[in-house]
């Protein structure tokens, strides 16, 4: 038997529906560990920042009020509080412009939004491949 240290995950999405559905998925897979899910990118630049609750990976959704999820990766990247979190950010359609201002930074990943039940369900499997995580398990 493997053993393994979860990877900690932090949500940030203001549509209530994703984000219970994106809480939902990841706390049933054992290999993450979900220590924050908030409604906007305000609450998760506070909890990160300033709270310094810093997880292994960001799932942050791009189109919020406020601050949107690009604007959430400048200010921590900006920082330098988290330099290994590794930060998605999610939508249902992916802006060139915006993925584009990433290219050369490795720890900054676009995916689109799971709209499908099997895209939904093969998202924490898509994120441990992304990562290259030993990823025997999917859900």
């Amino acid at each position: 038997m493997e053993l393994y240290k979860p990877l900690t995950i932090i949500i940030a999405d203001d549509d209530e529906d994703d984000r219970e559905l994106l809480r939902f998925l990841f706390n049933k897979n054992d290999k993450f560990e979900l220590v924050g899910c908030y409604d906007s990118g305000v609450e998760a630049v506070k909890e990160i920042m300033v709270n310094k609750n810093i997880p292994d990976i960001l799932i942050i959704d791009m189109y919020m009020p406020l601050l949107t999820g690009a604007e959430v990766i400048t200010k921590i990247e900006e920082s330098g509080i988290a330099p290994h979190m590794t930060k998605f950010i999610i939508s249902t359609t992916i802006n060139n412009a915006e993925e584009n201002k990433y290219l050369n930074n490795p720890s900054v990943k676009f995916i689109k939004k799971p709209v499908t039940l099997a895209e939904i369900n093969d998202l924490p499997g898509d994120i441990l491949e992304i990562l290259n995580y030993n990823n025997d398990m999917r859900v």
